[in-house]
């Protein structure tokens, strides 16, 4: 795969390894601008809280992205940092060859959204299919959400879920349980989490949740 077959916009998950050990390793939302030669790509400046980050001339970085509904890695070395157009840009020198991967975490963007769940499979006394029980997420990524809870739900459980990503933007999916937290918040409705892996999800859907993420760290950069 060549880079000038990725197109403009295309959602990368960026990983900083800080040259700053204080700082450590990040990872971010970015995207895809377009690639000067085979050796030499422009990617988005990554954004956290809010605000650009500042990432160091010298930084080696791992780009993760979707690509025909396979998952891709590649490793480069930031080289330079310039603004076009008032979008600020990381000037990136590659140094491995882009590797198809298995599976992958994704990064987790923090948000308070509203989801609808209902246990797969199951039916209301009149045969009927369950009612999706209102909650809000606390974090989204494009491998999973975690979700809030008045009720404990098992790890295992497999969910049908309806995400609302915005009052016009909803998305569909099956997902599984894979890790349950229990608080003892007084004040608090939701006393458990859960995290949700996807594993019956479209692509488009899943390309829609990436975008959502990025254009909600864009929005909070413009806010300051």
């Amino acid at each position: 795969m060549r880079f000038n077959e990725l197109g403009v916009g295309l959602k990368l998950e960026l990983k900083l390894n800080s040259l700053d050990e204080k700082r450590g390793n990040s990872v971010f939302v970015s995207e895809f601008e377009w690639a000067e030669n085979d050796k030499i790509i422009y990617i988005a400046a990554p954004i956290k809280n809010g605000r650009i980050y500042p990432v160091i001339v010298g930084e080696s970085v791992d780009m993760v992205f979707i690509k025909n509904d396979n998952l891709y890695e590649v490793k480069g070395e930031v080289i330079g940092r310039e603004v076009r157009h008032n979008i600020s840009l990381l000037r990136v020198e590659i140094t491995s060859e882009i590797r198809k991967i298995q599976r992958r975490e994704f990064f987790r963007f923090d948000c308070s959204i509203p989801v609808g769940y209902r246990i797969a499979g199951q039916k209301e006394i009149d045969g009927s299919k369950k009612r999706f029980t209102k909650s809000y997420t606390r974090d989204l990524s494009g491998g999973g959400v975690c979700i809030r809870l008045k009720e404990r739900i098992e790890t295992g459980e497999l969910l049908e879920c309806e995400l609302s990503l915005n009052d016009f933007n909803k998305v569909n999916f099956f997902g599984r349980v894979v890790r349950l937290t229990e608080y003892e918040y007084k004040n608090d409705v939701y006393k458990y989490e859960i995290g949700v892996l996807f594993e019956d999800i479209e692509k488009k859907d899943r390309e829609r949740i990436i975008s959502y993420i990025f254009q909600e760290q864009r929005r909070l950069i413009k806010k300051g």
